[in-house]
């Protein structure tokens, strides 16, 4: 009788390319992590082929990413000190985007020049950065800005951010950038970024709890030649419709996002019906539009949706007007407070059909 050899299993005789085959089919989280677990075989492959890792445990041994040495994307919540950057990039050279949210203290650590600058050379296609948190500051990102040739997306989010790292990003190419809580950002900042090289190439900037942003800085938007998406949100400077009608002047906006700037009328709302590549408005929260503002966008041609949260001093006259007039809407796209239904004079019975095609009720209160 011949002898048999005995085997763990008959998976343990897959070769390397193939086990990569089945783990690239694997897309859920926690089914690759279980497949990690298979045998050494499959823990090592696994490793190889991941391309992303977003690490949540505060004080996990940055050397687990020995075994990732092909990833993409890394998000992680905690990053203490530059070396820390600098064995990232010497780990993970491929990395493409980067994201640090970290709020822990500064007295545990900050990331510096000579990290950002070790993980922009280190990582040569490195291309979306995120820092959010209290240990980056303006060196730093100028830092990151002046040796990340491939960089396109830039987001920010903390007090130490001002001026100085916007004059850097001025001068460089991004398309995208993201300003959260950084209220040492001024309207100087905003003009650099309005002259600088970035005129010509940032699509999209969102400003949010800048609170020094005034109607000043806004002014100088319009010079921005491919600004197609911008958000103000919670910026509590001095933001009028002196400001709101000079984002009117931006010719190539599509999409805008003003909410909870408590200094807009009517009157900015009438300025933006005159952009007629403008597809997304979302006015939440902005209390001081009414009626007339909503209504002059019955004759706009290309307006897909319409964020109306928080505004109470309209009728359902003005959003009959609305849909009737502006064909381009799509359904459910006109978004208002599910209360409303509550009010007196409601009625659904009496709605006209396009009304009831485009409106959609949420129950999100923005107060």
């Amino acid at each position: 009788m011949a002898a048999h050899t005995r085997i763990a299993g008959p998976i343990t005789l897959l070769s390397e390319d193939l086990v990569a085959l089945i783990l690239n089919k694997v897309t859920d989280l926690d089914d690759r992590n279980s497949c990690s677990e298979v045998c050494q075989l499959w823990l090592k492959v696994e490793g190889i082929s991941r391309s992303s890792l977003f690490v949540r445990k505060p004080g996990f041994p940055l050397t687990i990413l020995n075994r990732f040495p092909n990833l993409v994307q890394f998000q992680t919540t905690q990053l203490t000190t530059d070396s820390d950057l600098e064995f990232i990039a010497r780990t993970c050279p491929k990395i493409e985007d980067f994201k640090v949210a970290d709020f822990t203290s500064p007295e545990e650590g900050f990331l510096g020049r000579n990290g950002l600058s070790a993980l922009a050379c280190g990582c040569p296609k490195l291309s979306k950065v995120s820092l959010i948190g209290d240990k980056i500051g303006n060196a730093g990102v100028v830092e990151l800005v002046n040796s990340a040739r491939s960089l396109s997306s830039l987001e920010l989010g903390h007090d130490l951010i001002g001026d100085p790292a916007l004059r850097a990003i001025a001068s460089s190419s991004i398309t995208v950038l993201k300003l959260k809580s950084c209220c040492n950002v001024t309207d100087h900042g905003l003009g650099c970024l309005a002259t600088g090289s970035t005129s010509k190439t940032l699509r999209k900037l969102v400003l949010k709890m800048c609170g020094k942003i005034t109607d000043d800085g806004l002014k100088d938007l319009k010079k921005m030649r491919s600004l197609e998406e911008l958000t103000l949100s919670w910026c509590q400077g001095e933001i009028t419709d002196v400001g709101g009608m000079a984002i009117s002047a931006i010719r190539n906006l599509k999409e805008l996002k003003l909410n909870a700037l408590y200094g807009l009328s009517d009157l900015t709302v009438s300025a933006l019906a005159f952009c007629k590549k403008l597809q997304v408005l979302d006015l939440s929260g902005c209390e001081g539009v009414t009626g007339p503002g909503i209504r002059a966008f019955s004759s706009h041609q290309g307006l897909r949706r319409l964020v109306l949260l928080g505004l109470r001093n309209l009728r359902l006259a003005d959003l009959e007007s609305l849909a009737l007039g502006c064909s381009s809407l799509e359904a459910q796209s006109v978004v208002v407070d599910e209360s409303w239904r509550q009010h007196p004079t409601w009625s659904d019975e009496l709605m006209h059909e396009n009304t009831r095609r485009v409106l959609k009720f949420s129950g999100y209160s923005y107060h």
